[in-house]
């Protein structure tokens, strides 16, 4: 577990291939506040069938930008 965490520090996303179900993979990225602090994440699954590796930056690149907007959004909430 501490080697995946330092894995998410380093990459600033996590991949979870059929860690937690079979034939799921998973990408997530943080969902950081104006601190900072990440109060909460984004991720999408998919069956690991449609998984392509060489889409993986890709995915990540648009999972960050929906949680960056996110955090815009709660900023202005504030």
């Amino acid at each position: 577990m501490r080697t995946e965490l330092k894995r998410l520090r380093r990459n600033g996303f996590a991949v979870n291939k059929e860690h937690s179900e079979r034939g799921l993979i998973a990408v997530g990225v943080p969902v950081r506040d104006r601190d900072g602090t990440a109060p909460a994440g984004l991720s999408v699954s998919m069956p690991g069938v449609r998984y392509e590796t060489r889409r993986l930056q890709a995915l990540v690149a648009t999972l960050e930008a929906a949680a960056h907007a996110i955090k815009d959004d709660l900023s202005d909430g504030s």
